[in-house]
């Protein structure tokens, strides 16, 4: 009996033993094995993309005038793009150089141009024409859009008087006159009125439901949805030495100033060459292809002529 008694004693003092070195090593092993987690280091490049070539004004940006570079973080910013996705199909409204990096800003029109002169091409002038929202599509033109340019005249007929020598008679009234005088005439800049100040007085009305405050009604900085007729836009056309007079002569003495000048959108697809996949077709420079459209021969019109050739019916006087 008392050789079990110390046989069941030294099993037990094993195991208490066993016990305790099996505490002391997982203590040892979760003390010395714990991993410390470590900061994961900011990153010091990022993508952007850069041009390939250099692109104009009024160009729709392809594939082939992009690339994606990586640059050190501090030449990033807010504005540059990270993925050349994001570019390409885009009408890009500012000239760029090959190898410039671009940005979000540069398809859009500020609208407070500061230097309009490297956008000149060769040979040409810079004249402003003042439009508004019905003379000037809406006031949505841009830098490197084409236009067309209508003047509208009232003129006045005259004869000479048969007794006094050197002096006119005036007949009838002044009477309409339109004219194309100007085509494919390269937007070089912009000019839009500063937004009115907001009324620190005015207390706007909560936005409904899941509508962000000033993007619909009842927002203090709501965006005009009606024409306003006080809204203008200067544009900067580049034409040549005759146009510019042309211009100027319906700027000074045409009737009713300043709704007598028009300027007519062009469609962006007229300049550019393309292939039959419709992608642009680049010289051997990389650059894109510019075409120049044909002159468009116009009536020009007066009432005589929507009477002889649109038939629009004249007034009953003129019947007899």
């Amino acid at each position: 009996m008392k050789r079990s008694n110390r046989l069941i004693l030294l099993i037990g003092l094993f195991l208490a033993v066993a016990a305790f070195v099996g505490v002391i090593m997982l203590t040892g092993s979760t003390g010395s094995g714990t991993v410390t987690p470590t900061a994961t280091p900011p990153p010091t490049t990022a993508k952007v993309v850069k041009a390939l070539v250099d692109i104009a004004a009024g160009t729709k940006v392809a594939a082939s005038m992009v690339e994606l570079a990586e640059v050190q973080i501090v030449a990033a910013g807010p504005d540059t793009i990270p993925d050349t996705g994001l570019a390409i199909g885009k009408t890009i409204r500012r000239g760029v150089a090959k190898g410039q990096t671009l940005g979000y800003s540069f398809f859009t029109s500020t609208g407070a141009e500061s230097n309009v002169a490297d956008a000149l091409p060769p040979g040409l002038r810079g004249i402003a024409i003042q439009v508004s929202q019905t003379t000037g599509v809406g006031t949505l033109i841009q830098n490197g859009d084409h236009v067309d340019v209508v003047i509208s005249l009232k003129i006045q007929n005259l004869i000479e008087d048969p007794v006094n020598v050197g002096q006119v008679i005036k007949v009838g009234d002044p009477a309409p006159s339109v004219k194309l005088i100007v085509q494919n005439a390269l937007v070089i800049g912009t000019l839009l009125p500063a937004p009115a100040p907001a009324n620190p007085q005015a207390s706007p009305t909560p936005a409904p439901s899941g509508q962000v405050p000033g993007q619909g009604s009842g927002g203090s900085q709501q965006a005009p949805t009606s024409l306003d007729p006080a809204r203008f836009e200067m544009v900067m056309v580049a034409v040549t030495a005759n146009q510019a007079e042309v211009i100027r002569y319906a700027q000074l003495y045409a009737d009713p100033a300043p709704d007598n000048i028009s300027l007519v959108l062009r469609s962006p697809k007229d300049y550019a060459q393309v292939d039959g996949n419709g992608d642009p077709v680049l010289d051997e420079n990389g650059n894109p292809v510019i075409i120049v459209p044909p002159l468009e021969k116009t009536d020009g019109v007066i009432l005589k002529t929507l009477i002889d050739k649109y038939l629009v019916l004249p007034p009953g006087i003129l019947n007899k």
